[in-house]
């Protein structure tokens, strides 16, 4: 007998059978236990006993498929809004039958998708080498910077820099040690800014950073910080030293009236205009 009823617990089918079995003849059996407590035939008594049986059996059957449906029809509304608005599906569905296990595997599905989709958005806005942001995910997060800067009156700073002869880091010490250069200056960057700043790996030997102040010379300064941070690192690389140092561009932009891409490129033409001046300098402009 125990099998039986942990059968039933288990099944959908065999607990919906079970409900339209006892609905579609409680009439019938509250006809037998009418007459069979000795009560008269007289047709009128026995249609009440019929009529009321037999809505009591509906609403039983009702109440059944109700409770135990129900769930699909939150699990599809859940997923449904999971495609339009990306809300996590949470759905609480009780007990052990296939409208559970069911549930449960639609959700576990859902989420592992929704994982795999944010790791694939974070490897591909990052860089795994060094950890920092990449120019995609630079462009998409300056938009708030770039909004924020705006209502509050701030210049956005935009500060470009790309390391010096960093072909003969590699060709000289090796591309491992290249690797090692590239994480320790994005490491050294981050020393100098502040937590909210934005930091991105652009390029190759590239970086950029993006910060927003009211003062006429604060992306300088910042600039100058990191150029010095860089020029007073003496690694040693393959057993010897080296000198690090890095060219900088830096642009003081207006939200107001500049997109990111024409911050950036005014940042980057300051920085081939460093180059030219010999490099391990800043050079920056203004928007007026």
């Amino acid at each position: 007998m125990g099998w039986i009823i942990e059968s039933v617990r288990r099944s959908l089918v065999l607990k919906v059978f079970s409900i339209c079995f006892v609905a579609i003849h409680l009439p019938l059996i509250s006809l037998l236990l009418y007459l069979g407590l000795g009560q008269p035939a007289d047709p009128v008594p026995i249609l009440v006993v019929a009529l009321v049986a037999t809505l009591l059996g509906s609403a039983l059957s009702y109440l059944a498929v109700y409770t135990w449906v129900s769930p699909i029809d939150r699990l599809v509304k859940a997923v449904d809004r999971y495609q339009d608005e990306g809300v996590e599906p949470i759905v609480d569905v009780r007990g052990t039958d296939g409208v559970k296990r069911l549930a449960d595997k639609v959700l576990a599905l859902v989420r592992t998708q929704e994982q795999t989709l944010k790791s694939l958005t974070r490897q591909a806005n990052s860089d795994a080498l060094t950890g920092l942001g990449n120019r995609r995910w630079l462009q998409n997060a300056v938009s708030v910077e770039i909004n924020r800067a705006a209502r509050r009156k701030q210049w956005v700073w935009v500060i470009a820099f790309d390391l010096d002869h960093f072909k003969q880091i590699n060709d000289t010490y090796g591309h491992a040690a290249g690797d090692e250069v590239l994480m320790i200056v994005a490491e050294a960057t981050q020393r100098q800014v502040r937590p909210y700043d934005l930091i991105a790996r652009i390029g190759g030997e590239e970086f950029c950073v993006v910060t927003a102040d009211t003062g006429t010379s604060f992306g300088f300064a910042i600039a100058e910080r990191i150029r010095s941070a860089l020029e007073a690192w003496n690694p040693i690389l393959g057993g010897r030293p080296a000198q690090i140092t890095a060219s900088f561009g830096v642009h003081r932009g207006d939200p107001t009236v500049e997109t990111f891409a024409d911050m950036l490129r005014k940042a980057d033409e300051s920085l081939y205009e460093a180059k030219a001046k010999g490099r391990n300098v800043v050079v920056g402009s203004a928007q007026a």
